[in-house]
């Protein structure tokens, strides 16, 4: 069995690849709890979903440092003293691809396992857009070169800051708006939410692809991306849980045989 832990900035998610497929469990990012807490949780998800405690290997990606450490803890304790190596994504690790970009290093595990696991499937240049607390985009090109991406801030994130950022803006609940004319201030807001990101990464994909000069293959993931989705006119596929077939893809080429 592999246990892939994508750590990110609101949310962990935790995914159980067994015989029978791929379960996921996830918690919340913060507060952060001692390794035991954590152990216990993954011990109950477990017992509760029938989960067999045997052997098992361990990857982890995380964009919140302080995490890393005190998950990798309660992964060990989950092993219960037998010898267990935790493996942590880095631009360093075999991931089928090659790092076209200034500074690899600086590059977002999550965002290396989603192009690892993208181009693992379509085998073919892609774009992944994880709409998750922040919007990325991530693209790989046809010679299996993960060539950069863009940055946005996040549904979440942009709801907060308006409201903190502001007067008399407040924040409003994140369900899709009916219309792209808001009849009152929080149906504005949304409709700035929601229309606003969809268009922002369609106008920044088409700005890509022309300085690519290939066509890409869309996938979205990501938290926000079944509301979102709804919203992205150009063709795609839904991963939603993209970030862990990409740690799994990332462990088959990293363990040892």
């Amino acid at each position: 069995m592999l246990i892939a832990v994508d750590i990110g900035n609101s949310s962990i998610n935790i995914g159980y690849f067994t015989d029978k497929g791929l379960q996921v469990l996830k918690i919340k990012t913060n507060p952060l709890r001692k390794p035991p807490e954590y152990t216990a949780i993954l011990n109950d998800f477990m017992l509760q979903n029938h989960i067999e405690k045997k052997d098992f290997s361990c990857i982890i990606s995380s964009v919140v440092v302080g995490h890393t450490e005190v998950i990798a803890g309660a992964l060990e304790g989950l092993s219960e003293g037998k010898s267990l190596e935790v493996m942590i994504v880095s631009h360093r690790m075999k991931s089928g691809l090659t790092f076209d970009v200034r500074a690899p290093e600086e590059m977002g595990a999550d965002r290396i396992a989603n192009a690892a696991g993208a181009y693992e499937i379509f085998k073919s240049p892609v774009a992944v857009i994880d709409f998750g607390t922040a919007t990325t985009i991530t693209v790989v090109d046809g010679r299996a070169a993960c060539i950069g991406g863009s940055i946005l801030p996040g549904l979440g994130l942009m709801n907060t800051m308006l409201a903190k950022g502001t007067s008399r803006l407040k924040e409003i609940g994140l369900e899709a708006p009916g219309t792209a004319i808001g009849k009152d201030t929080a149906d504005c807001i949304r409709s700035g939410l929601f229309y606003g990101t969809a268009g922002a990464v369609e106008r920044i994909l088409a700005e890509i692809e022309k300085e690519a000069g290939c066509e890409l293959k869309v996938v979205i993931t990501g938290g926000f991306s079944i509301v979102l989705g709804k919203f992205v006119r150009r063709p795609h596929e839904f991963s939603p849980y993209l970030t862990l077939e990409g740690l799994k893809v990332l462990y088959e080429k990293n363990r040892n045989p």
